[in-house]
């Protein structure tokens, strides 16, 4: 079974690779991407290493207005125009580590919200890192 995080976050954040391991370095976290990866653009799996080892996730993103509209109204005012990135996951803890980073490092910050697929509910940075820490 597959899981979702979905990360809403304004137009004007930088979601390069380049900029998240940035943000991975000044937060502490043990993830890095691959180099050159625009995550507004990208879909598929995101080559990453956690620890030193390989990981990644499915990564997708689309218009906030294409969410269901049972997730559209847990969305801020000021994200209505913004992007929605999907981090899709299985059973593999490499990719849950890299879905909660990436949510963790986005929200932090691009000053995003993270929507759980399952429950349907907003997943505060604290929270995240909380789930994060399962893992370790």
């Amino acid at each position: 079974m597959s899981m979702s995080l979905f990360v809403i976050l304004a137009l004007d954040c930088d979601t390069t690779t380049t900029k998240l391991n940035e943000y991975s370095d000044e937060l502490g976290y043990s993830i890095q991407y691959e180099k050159e990866i625009e995550l507004k653009t990208h879909s598929g799996f995101l080559p990453a290493t956690v620890s030193g080892k390989a990981a990644g996730v499915e990564s997708y993103s689309f218009p906030v207005k294409e969410l269901p509209d049972f997730f559209q109204v847990l969305v801020p005012q000021q994200l209505t125009n913004g992007l929605v990135y999907q981090f899709r996951f299985g059973a593999r803890e490499s990719e849950a580590v890299s879905a909660f980073s990436t949510a963790i490092l986005l929200n932090t910050k691009c000053n995003g919200i993270t929507i759980d697929d399952q429950t349907g509910t907003v997943i505060p940075v604290e929270q995240l890192i909380q789930g994060l820490s399962y893992f370790d």
